[in-house]
């Protein structure tokens, strides 16, 4: 059986002012994305990158994907109450704190593990074990449940925190206890090293994940180039693995059914407004993904695509076999869409 349909998801293809959408595309080949926006009639569907993912896989807004994520790293997390708790980097910027996530960092696991030792000597008799199994994913387990509900990560990344704290019947100890953490770090030592070295420091944590939930996977087969999506794919139950560098008619043929493929690709850089790294890595995804996918629809080896892009500018495009005869319907630029 060919491969029937594939969804593929791609956040932030475009920027939500449209003045830095043209200015972004200016002189910007995009032959293939036009094509599949033209036929595929793409329409608005604003919303975020969490939001497409609980409903691909019919979770909680919160995405209870902690205790999958920490397996995934190597952890016992079979017991007890887990939360993803990934090291951030908190800038005061006029009357709020900005977050910036490890996107915009680089820590080495030998800070990671000092940094995590000193919050486990201090919060340990609170019930509180915070694990760092890589530099940039860390994780907290509870003794009880949190009473709390989070904003994901990839939501409060480069947003005024004060619109994603905790909530909820125990909010009031959770932000206490965030406060308490950030005057931990303050004067850690690899902190002090990281100011010295005109790095960014590590001076907070962002709890999100939390639960456990019954998931249904969206396709029997899912790729994606970040651990999100990877892990709800396996905890509902589906086959997944890394997404592959560039599409191919080979790799096509050998698909079957329906998939769908994640990238991530153009999140960081977006939500960071690097317009020079978005330009790169669209122009990486023209070749190595809408140009194949194009192809294959042109040829009949494709049955379905659909294109999604979740975003503060989100769209979709669907394309059927139909789509690639109807020559009436223009090439699109991101520039033209609303």
């Amino acid at each position: 059986m060919p491969l029937s349909h594939l969804t593929l998801v791609v956040p932030d293809l475009l920027w939500a002012d449209p003045d830095l959408r043209r200015e972004a595309t200016r002189e910007l080949p995009l032959p293939a994305l036009g094509w599949l926006l033209g036929r595929g009639q793409a329409r608005a569907q604003a919303q975020s990158a969490s939001a497409c993912l609980a409903e691909l896989f019919a979770a909680p807004a919160d995405l209870p994907v902690a205790r999958a994520l920490a397996r995934a790293d190597g952890l016992a997390a079979d017991d007890g109450h887990w939360l993803c708790a990934d090291p951030v980097h908190l800038r005061v910027e006029q009357d709020y704190l900005l977050l910036a996530d490890a996107r915009m960092f680089a820590l080495n696991q030998a800070e990671a593990d000092a940094l995590v030792a000193t919050l486990n000597s201090h919060f340990g008799q609170d019930g509180l074990c915070f694990y760092a199994p890589t530099p940039n994913r860390w994780y907290l387990r509870l003794d009880a449940a949190s009473a709390a509900e989070f904003t994901p990560l990839a939501e409060a990344a480069a947003q005024n925190i004060d619109f994603h704290l905790p909530r909820g019947e125990r909010a009031s100890y959770w932000r206490h206890m965030l406060n308490e953490l950030q005057m931990l770090l303050f004067n850690h030592p690899v902190n002090e090293a990281r100011e010295q070295a005109g790095a960014p420091v590590i001076n907070s944590v962002w709890p999100w994940g939390q639960g456990d939930a019954a998931l249904r996977a969206p396709a029997a087969q899912l790729w994606a180039d970040s651990p999100l999506p990877l892990a709800l794919a396996s905890q509902a139950g589906a086959r997944a693995a890394s997404a592959p560098a560039q599409l191919d008619a080979a790799w096509l043929a050998a698909q079957s059914g329906e998939a769908l493929i994640w990238l991530d690709t153009l999140s960081g850089v977006l939500r960071y407004q690097d317009g020079y790294g978005w330009r790169q890595r669209l122009q990486a995804l023209e070749a190595d993904y809408f140009a194949p996918l194009a192809q294959a629809l042109k040829t009949g080896q494709l049955g379905r695509l659909t294109l999604r892009s979740p975003g503060e500018a989100g769209f979709c495009a669907q394309l059927g076999a139909a789509e690639r005869w109807k020559f009436w319907r223009s090439p699109r630029t991101l520039a033209e869409l609303t």
